[in-house]
């Protein structure tokens, strides 16, 4: 009963966002994307062994926007805490071609605290998608003063975390996600590297979609999120004078929907997400640990909340 309740009001509140906003509520990719958790020498692979990575992330906002990248009406907000333990191996041996390989398993947690005047929540799980994805890579000497450092992943996220279809914001997307990407980074002189890392989403149907406001009713219905390019960027410097092994720099990411969402097969219109993100950056190794500091501010965001967010990240060698 309290979930019927909770979807009928969220059908009228949504009815109500129509009226004073033309563009459908979308928000519908994978919540679990890397938008920015990596980005700093990001190519460059360590040596074999394995490795536990720790994000621990914090996201703040205060606007979600239509696909006009106007505000909703009301206030709403919503304050993001989440901690992504990661393993990283890489094997000893190589390849052919001189090929480095290994393989990532992430999980993150969530922990959220909404406020919105639409009624616009979270289903009060914690666990999100199970990331896994194996890697191959090496580095490219180019001169005496250049190196080039690549790997290629294919990444799966498999539908394992909390989803309540009766509500707006999930901690999992309930659908499968392929994304296959390349990480690049450039080693250049006196200390300057830029990175970048190319990602592609594919996503499948989540087949307990519920929003009345784009089906009209509060049966289940299938969702598919149109596919999705996404980078993440830094350019990067040694401060010398303190330490060779301190970096500073800006870093960010860029995300582009490519496609339309489609619900029972019929694409809906003004349905593309879109973001881009930039802030400062610190990176420091120490005794074979690294760390890693980074605030981005979003802007130019539609189809999506536009806010702050600070990632901060511990790699250690086990």
């Amino acid at each position: 009963m309290k979930k019927t309740r909770t979807v009928w009001s969220l059908f009228l509140i949504l009815a109500a966002v129509m009226v004073c906003s033309s563009a459908a509520i979308a928000y519908n990719q994978n919540p679990n994307l890397n938008y920015g958790h990596t980005n700093l020498l990001d190519a460059m692979l360590p040596p074999p062994g394995l490795y536990l990575s720790n994000y621990m992330i914090i996201y703040s906002t205060d606007e979600f926007k239509d696909s006009n990248g106007d505000n909703f009406p009301l206030n709403n907000e919503m304050d993001l805490v989440v901690y992504s333990p990661q393993f990283i191996w890489l094997a000893g041996n190589n390849l052919p071609g001189d090929l480095r390989w290994g393989i990532q398993a992430l999980l993150p947690l969530y922990g959220y605290d909404v406020n919105s005047g639409l009624g616009l929540d979270s289903g009060g799980g914690i666990i999100g998608d199970l990331c896994v994805g194996p890697f191959v890579g090496k580095a490219v000497p180019l001169s005496d003063d250049f190196v080039f450092h690549w790997f290629a992943e294919l990444d799966v996220y498999s539908p394992v975390g909390a989803y309540d279809k009766n509500y707006a914001i999930n901690p999992s997307a309930n659908y499968w996600t392929i994304e296959p990407f390349v990480s690049m980074t450039l080693q250049m002189p006196h200390g300057l590297t830029f990175s970048t890392r190319q990602h592609l989403a594919f996503n499948t149907k989540n087949d307990e979609y519920v929003n009345p406001v784009v089906t009209g009713n509060l049966l289940d219905h299938e969702l598919q999120p149109g596919k999705l390019w996404h980078f993440n960027y830094s350019v990067m410097k040694t401060v010398d004078f303190i330490s060779p092994m301190l970096r500073v720099g800006v870093a960010g990411y860029y995300g582009h929907q490519l496609e339309d969402d489609e619900v029972d097969g019929v694409a809906i219109p003004g349905t593309k997400e879109k973001i881009f993100a930039i802030g400062p950056a610190v990176h420091y190794i120490h005794k074979g640990t690294v760390f890693s500091l980074k605030t981005y501010f979003e802007n130019g965001a539609e189809n999506r909340p536009e806010g702050d967010m600070v990632v901060f990240r511990i790699i250690m060698p086990l």
